[in-house]
């Protein structure tokens, strides 16, 4: 009886680690890349996530929560008017919504069922005004013709 507890136990330790690291959708699904990805937006030094294939994006009020805690060494903090402040290696990254450059707020206030595909990019990010020292947070909202 203890031997099956010790083995329940040691199972979901071993899910709940796996599942502390973000997986790189972009190789599973590279139509993803293909479909809402342009410019300097594309490629593989990134961590993207797909909000439809993880359960844990339904119950997260915004993007900002989910990807807390999903990629190593971001972290996303709230003030006391719920503003977030976002560093990545110490710097700022630069927030695009389907590629448009918005501010943290913007971002966390789009709801989370609009989203189709987050792309997390490494710094530096190119593509950001000063090179993007702090990395990038490119957000993709689901076109009309996705939506079931």
């Amino acid at each position: 009886m203890k031997a099956i507890i010790l083995t329940i136990l040691l199972g979901v330790l071993v899910v709940s680690v796996q599942a502390q690291y973000p997986s790189n959708s972009t190789k599973l699904r590279p139509d993803l890349e293909k479909q809402y990805t342009s410019g300097l937006f594309k490629g593989d030094n990134a961590y993207a996530f797909v909000p439809d294939e993880d359960p844990a994006a339904v119950a997260s009020f915004s993007i900002l929560q989910y990807l807390q805690g999903r990629v190593p060494g971001l972290l996303i903090n709230f003030d006391r008017f719920n503003m977030p402040y976002v560093t990545w290696r110490n710097a700022h990254p630069a927030f695009f919504l389907d590629e448009v450059r918005v501010d943290a707020r913007t971002l966390s206030m789009i709801n989370m069922n609009d989203i189709g595909y987050v792309k997390v990019f490494r710094p530096p990010f190119v593509g950001a005004i000063g090179n993007g020292p702090g990395g990038a947070i490119a957000v993709y909202t689901y076109r009309g013709e996705e939506e079931e």
